[in-house]
């Protein structure tokens, strides 16, 4: 079985259709508080940026950019690459029974349950306009990890880069978070154009390169325009970039390249492309690394295991099943308690024809609630009926209606076994 190549059998949808534009979830009460809630352990950074062992490595960073805030003066620079959903935090606080911390924006959460970190923020979100544009981008980029996407754009505005290091810095993170927001990728886009052929720190330029494909992409498939983002990066001579923040955008760049072959269609570049963003990754694992440069070496290896699976699970390359269970299980090793994480291993698993694992694998990652947990349930709920397990089907597709009551094709599932 280990040396067997796999074929892509990714029989499932991996997401349903709702009966409304959006999902809505149903707020649960009665439930333990957060020092003994069982998705607050999961979620406390989210929730109010304390740290938990528990939580997935994109909020364990929320640690790291508030220890910035707290000396400003020194200058630091965000290289993180995964910022948050926006309203994600209202979905968590809504499955844990724990809407009391519920606000809009980060001022709005009662003063009594503000740890020292948050209260933080809200005392450098009140000093905004007098911040330099180094702080800034930190407080946009960690407003917007916290989920205020909307709240983080608007607060910064539009920002236009100007050739200044500190201000480009803030363009970018300001777009990267103004393209989370429903809406406004097309502004977004705009300002990684100009990023992309006017920054002066070409290392600048080729990571807006990446977000100008990613986001002309998710944005509405305009391959054009994605391709467009390739031909500055061609211009930018990036094969120059030999230090080690420059092996780390060319190793995003090139993922997003991969993703861009992909949506063409054209597995064969796809796959050299990942290969690629792979050998710029390891180079980032030098002697003596650690700290904060050791977490964003981490960060990209993870994006590119998963997508490594994803190339897997969507295109024929000749991967063993040996193959994919390792990129399977060194994803778990690196971000054990990421949802994603735990959909894209289940999705791996799926591919392979393991079914069984694969459930295994959704189900854990809908025991975490959240939308993200609606999609597990709703995939662990298929690979049991194809199993013939119809007694853990009707479970899996009932526990994902209890986290998105708008779910049709679940809803139908259950129906049709009542008959």
């Amino acid at each position: 079985m280990s040396t067997t190549t796999v074929r892509p059998r990714l029989h499932l949808q991996s997401r349903y259709t709702r009966n409304q534009a959006y999902g809505r979830p149903p707020q649960v009460t009665g439930m333990p508080d957060l020092e003994q809630n069982r998705l607050g352990i999961f979620w406390r950074p989210i929730i109010d940026m304390a740290d938990s062992p528990f939580a997935p490595m994109r909020l364990r960073l929320i640690q790291h950019i508030s220890g910035w805030l707290a000396e400003p003066a020194a200058g630091h620079v965000s290289w993180f690459a995964r910022i948050g959903f926006p309203e994600f935090r209202r979905q968590v606080l809504a499955h844990a029974g724990l809407t009391r911390y519920a606000c809009r924006t980060p001022a709005g959460l009662p003063a009594e349950l503000r740890t020292p970190q948050w209260q933080l923020l809200v005392d450098r979100l009140d000093d905004y306009d007098r911040l330099d544009d180094g702080t800034r981008a930190l407080v946009v980029f960690h407003v917007a990890q916290l989920s205020f996407c909307e709240y983080a754009a608007d607060l910064a505005g539009v920002v236009r880069p100007t050739g200044d290091p500190a201000r480009d810095r803030l363009a970018y993170e300001v777009a990267r978070v103004t393209a989370r927001v429903p809406g406004r990728v097309r502004t977004a886009l705009s300002v990684f154009a100009e990023l992309a052929t006017t920054a002066a720190d070409r290392r600048l330029a080729l990571a807006a390169c990446a977000q100008g494909i990613s986001h002309a992409i998710r944005g509405g498939d305009d391959t054009e325009l994605a391709e467009t983002f390739t031909t500055y990066a061609t211009a930018l001579h990036a094969g120059d970039l030999d230090d080690w923040h420059g092996h780390l955008v060319r190793s995003r760049y090139h993922r997003a390249v991969a993703l861009l072959r992909l949506i063409q269609r054209r597995p064969v570049e796809m796959r050299a492309e990942v290969t690629t963003a792979l050998y710029h990754g390891n180079l980032l694992y030098t002697d003596g690394l650690g700290g904060t440069d050791r977490l964003v070496a981490d960060e990209n290896r993870r994006i590119i295991l998963e997508s490594q699976i994803k190339a897997a699970a969507r295109a024929a390359g000749g991967e063993t099943t040996a193959q994919l269970r390792g990129f399977c299980e060194a994803l778990y090793a690196l971000d054990p308690y990421c949802q994603n994480a735990l959909l894209v291993i289940g999705d791996g698993y799926a591919t392979a024809g393991q079914f069984a694992e694969a459930a295994g694998w959704y189900t854990r990652a809908g025991e975490l609630g959240t939308a993200g947990g609606a999609y597990g349930w709703y995939r662990a709920g298929q690979c049991f009926d194809l199993l013939g397990d119809v007694g853990s089907a009707v479970n899996a597709m009932g526990r994902c209606l209890e986290l998105d009551t708008t779910a049709v094709e679940p809803g139908a599932y259950l129906a049709a076994r009542q008959k």
